[in-house]
């Protein structure tokens, strides 16, 4: 186990991160216990208790583990405790209601059919055609992950021109289960901020000995102006395990279809055009 003991910590006399300790705790409370996060973090419990104490700020490496266990960023850490809870994620314990114990039991006997993901989790940088804004693609961030038993994402959209810095400043994010299915992985995901988006994606797996690229096909509807259902290739580029948050986050955005910052081929396999004799959107299979 990895222990941090603190000398790099950063003290803060004058309690500048106070939010982030008082949101620590918010989320810490949906877990099984402290414990049991710092093992999973592999973070040192009395260091941890420091934090979430407020008597010191996280190294940034000790920062970035935490973001990445929580799915959350440095910036949404120290919102105000009022915004924050709106976007704080929920334990998977389910409470005991009738509805949601028949939902736990679909999942469930879904997660039993399913096969291990586990060469599949880690960050990916997405590509789709943006339903909102003709002639932008989307490029978001999904981290596909294991709690449990369950394999599960998060995704983060930016919608705005990366390069020209232009009016859209919306942000979007998604948490889904994931499951492999007969050799198809599908993608489930509820918008959490609006709670008005259901996004559905099915992704041909990898036969590669390293997973770099998964595509397939994404259907939803625009989280803004547009509601007009839609279907949409996509294509998933593996970014590693472990990434910089902060910096990929600062990756994401729309971008122009003749963009030089898109890689061509990556263009060309979300090409949405069908012809003779396609008559439905079909992924390209790998």
């Amino acid at each position: 186990m990895l222990l941090s003991y603190g000398f790099n910590e950063q003290i803060s006399k004058v309690m500048p991160h106070e939010n982030f300790s008082i949101n620590l705790r918010i989320v810490c409370d949906e877990q099984i216990s402290v414990a049991h996060v710092c093992r999973k973090m592999e973070i040192n419990r009395q260091q941890f208790n420091k934090y979430l104490s407020g008597q010191i700020y996280p190294s940034k490496h000790n920062l970035n583990r935490i973001c990445q266990y929580f799915q959350l960023s440095e910036e949404e850490f120290n919102l105000k405790s009022s915004e924050f809870r709106q976007i704080a994620p929920k334990s998977h314990q389910l409470e005991s209601n009738p509805g949601k114990i028949e939902l736990n039991n679909i999942i469930d006997s879904i997660s039993s059919h399913s096969k291990d993901l586990s060469r599949y989790e880690g960050y990916y940088y997405s590509y789709f055609h943006s339903p909102e804004f003709p002639g932008y693609i989307n490029r978001s961030l999904i981290h596909i992950y294991q709690y449990e038993n369950n394999f599960y994402s998060t995704s983060i959209e930016h919608l705005w021109d990366k390069e020209n810095g232009d009016i859209h400043r919306n942000r979007f994010k998604y948490n889904g289960t994931v499951f492999y299915l007969g050799d198809r992985i599908f993608i489930t995901e509820v918008e959490i901020l609006t709670h008005n988006v259901i996004h559905h994606t099915i992704l041909c797996p990898s036969y590669m000995n390293i997973v770099d690229s998964l595509s397939g096909v994404s259907m939803g509807v625009g989280s803004k102006t547009s509601r007009v259902p839609a279907a949409m290739r996509i294509e998933f580029i593996y970014l590693g395990k472990q990434i910089n948050i902060r910096e990929v986050l600062g990756g994401c955005g729309l971008f122009k279809l003749n963009s030089k910052l898109i890689d061509s081929n990556i263009i060309a396999r979300i090409d949405n055009e069908m012809n003779d004799p396609e008559y439905m959107l079909r992924a390209y299979d790998t």
